[in-house]
């Protein structure tokens, strides 16, 4: 320890005080990567501070010390390298004080207890204000029903408990791989007027359970749980407990299953409701049971066991790799770098201990930031589709709380911050010159500039091969797959009904020659009509013979015969004009593109990128672009849209998943092919359009105006 860290300018303000701990408060040991820590447990307040060796060893020596001078003369003289310096003391007894754990033979400062009080007051404030879409409003102590309900419920933390919820999770997942395809077709309607309060049922119940599986998990293992009440999600009323007890456990494994305990008790009732929901007829059970289902796995797979957020995948995450308030230490680590290396001042010890340590902060801080902020993007999207004022409201609240405090937070600290005073000059230098070199670059650097739209590859040469006259499938000369020539017989197929016709054309004509010539021997009043007949007879003939012809089917082009599905329709009859499969080249691919209406006016005819679906690791050169100028409304392929894999809207009304919502522009090219892709006809590709460069400001800027003009028609 060093020389300037044992001694503090303000020790005489405590040397001579007694000082002792307040009964009621506990302290637990527990192991942070080898290392003991204590935990400070204020069961009254329920609150928690965790802290060094050195520092609990004080706090033993103060019992039995009569003054605090006492007690630190002794912690010197027993263990003199890990004894805390004067300043560390008076930093520990303040946090202490200041939460009301400490007791002394001194008179309380009232009016500075009082002024700590407010200011404790409206941190809260601050912290409630600046979660508003997160709000706690407590209601009663659970405790004592818990306490008294544990019995029927412990055995869910035992193995046999775990050897069910396995067994439930499989019997689920059974259910949904079996049922995927309607599972899905129903997701499409979640978010529907009419399914919205089955919706909400079914989110207050997984997220009671999920509350109460938190609240036994911390009964269970002793600890209490005092407080329960109703959180404002985004305005949303939702139950919660606050199970922050768990800190003091000493077992790490423990304090894991309070915080996992949660979600596998939603995973489970996932499961279950999911086979409630295919075994049971259409209703009001079988429809709270799906909404419960996707409730439950939404809620505990993309929110809850995300570790970027404060839920309880961040202090599972904190557990595993026992790193306690691992957002808090990565923020401080920023704050650290900034003053270190920017500012140029002495911020102190840095707020870790290894270099891993330093990477692993920066990297959660950014991602954590980000994610957190494309969170309140989407969340500000879902609700103003819905409510557009609400959405214009919260917009507001985010500026406010993500843009101006944050940024009246940092001026305040570059003007008036002590830590600054022989640096402010630099200082206001670097945040100056830092913040014209964005904006100068956001909105005059020119930064390359494109769109993408989705395309279907298609053979240059290709030709579909359809059935000509209506027949049973009796041979397939030509296996699917192989290379044939124009004309060459692909398949067979044979019709008793025209088999049967001309061999009655066959009999009508003996019947009209028989006729024709008894007719010239006697009077002759007949032939004109019989040469009539004769002549139909011909007519009928030749187009019988036209479709017994077209029985056998051939190649129309040359190329590859391609009809995968044929062998599941051999032996049956099919119509006329039933798709056989095709007959595509190999000499060449072009894409054919859908570009929406809104990049249509920006599409400039240059050799263009393409990216295939399954092989996007090379990019393919799409050459001799040419559009068709008037508005499409039916896809090259229904693989293109929503329902077929793609991502353009159709629509419902004719059933083949190739008619779009509104009206589009397709653009076609030829791709240059390169050694190592595949390439077949059907495949589906995203080709990036180049346009002039223009600075990233402007392509925001034509993007949100767009966004808005498309979804809020503004």
């Amino acid at each position: 320890m060093s020389k300037r860290t044992v001694f503090d300018e303000s020790w005489h303000r405590v040397s001579r005080s007694r000082v002792r701990l307040l009964p009621g408060v506990e302290m637990i040991r527990q192991m942070f990567r080898g290392e003991p820590w204590y935990v400070v447990c204020d069961k009254l307040g329920h609150r928690f501070f965790r802290i060094r060796p050195a520092a609990y060893r004080f706090i033993c020596y103060l019992e039995d010390s009569e003054t605090v001078q006492d007690a630190w003369d002794q912690a010197l003289e027993i263990n003199p390298v890990d004894a805390p310096g004067q300043g560390e003391v008076i930093q520990l007894l303040s946090q202490l004080y200041q939460s009301g754990l400490l007791r002394s033979d001194k008179t309380a400062d009232i009016a500075a207890l009082e002024e700590n009080k407010i200011r404790e007051k409206a941190q809260k404030r601050k912290q409630q204000f600046s979660s508003l879409l997160f709000l706690k409003i407590p209601l009663i102590n659970p405790d004592p029903f818990l306490r008294r309900t544990l019995p029927l419920f412990a055995w869910v933390f035992t193995p046999i408990g775990a050897v069910l919820w396995f067994v439930a999770f499989a019997w689920g997942a059974q259910a949904l791989v079996e049922n995927w395809g309607r599972f899905s077709a129903s997701s499409r309607l979640v978010l529907g007027l009419a399914n919205l309060p089955y919706l909400y049922i079914g989110l207050i119940i997984t997220k009671i359970i999920h509350e109460f599986g938190h609240g036994y998990a911390c009964r269970r293992y002793g600890r209490e749980v005092p407080e329960m009440g109703v959180m404002l999600l985004v305005f949303n009323p939702l139950p919660y407990v606050d199970a922050s007890s768990c800190y003091a456990f000493a077992r790490k494994y423990q304090r894991v299953i309070v915080g996992i305990s949660g979600m596998a008790l939603e995973l489970f009732v996932a499961a279950l409701a999911v086979k409630l929901w295919a075994e049971g007829a259409d209703g009001v059970a079988s429809r709270v049971a799906y909404n419960v289902a996707i409730t439950a796995s939404v809620g505990a797979l993309l929110f809850n066991l995300n570790p970027l957020l404060r839920f309880d995948g961040y202090h599972i995450l904190c557990d595993l790799l026992e790193t306690p308030n691992l957002q808090g230490r990565s923020q401080a680590l920023v704050g650290w770098w900034v003053n270190e290396k920017i500012f140029k001042i002495d911020p102190g010890p840095i707020p870790t201990r290894s270099r891993r340590e330093q990477i692993g902060f920066t990297l959660y801080f950014f991602a954590s930031w980000i994610y957190r902020f494309l969170l309140m993007i989407g969340i500000l999207i879902f609700v103003s589709k819905q409510f557009l004022i609400v959405g214009v409201i919260l917009a507001l609240l985010f500026a406010v709380v993500w843009g101006i405090l944050p940024f009246v937070k940092g001026l305040r600290y570059v003007f008036f911050s002590p830590k600054l005073m022989n640096r402010r000059t630099r200082a206001l230098g670097i945040v100056a010159l830092f913040t014209g070199g964005c904006l100068s670059f956001l909105a005059f650097v020119p930064m390359p500039y494109y769109f993408r739209a989705e395309g279907i590859v298609k053979s240059s040469e290709f030709q579909n091969v359809y059935t000509s006259s209506p027949g049973r499938i009796t041979e397939l000369v030509t296996p699917s797959g192989e290379m044939v020539e124009g004309g060459q017989i692909l398949l067979r197929l044979t019709n008793k009904d025209l088999e049967a016709e001309r061999e009655l054309i066959r009999i009508e004509r003996e019947r009209g020659d028989l006729l024709f010539r008894k007719d010239r021997n006697e009077q002759g009043i007949q032939l004109a009509g019989l040469e009539g007949l004769s002549k139909s007879l011909d007519a009928r003939e030749l187009a019988l013979e036209t479709q017994l012809e077209n029985l056998v089917v051939r190649a129309p082009v040359s190329g590859r015969w391609i009809a995968n599905d044929l062998y599941e329709v051999m032996g049956s009859v099919v119509p006329r004009g039933q798709s056989l499969g095709m007959v595509r080249g190999e000499d060449g691919y072009v894409l054919s593109a859908v570009v929406h209406q809104r990049d249509a006016g920006r599409l400039s005819l240059n050799d263009s990128e393409l990216k295939i679906k399954g092989q996007e690791g090379v990019n393919l050169l799409i050459t001799n672009l040419d559009s068709i100028p008037a508005g499409q409304e039916d896809l090259p392929s229904a693989a293109l849209g929503v329902t077929g894999g793609g991502s353009i809207g159709v629509s419902s009304r004719n059933g083949d998943g190739k008619q779009t919502t509104e009206p589009y522009f397709q653009v076609r090219g030829t791709i240059e092919e390169v050694n190592g892709v595949i390439l077949q006809h059907g495949q589906r590709g995203v080709a990036r359009f180049a346009l002039p460069n223009k600075p990233l400001l402007g392509q925001w800027r034509h993007f949100i105006r767009q966004f808005f003009q498309s979804e809020y028609q503004l």
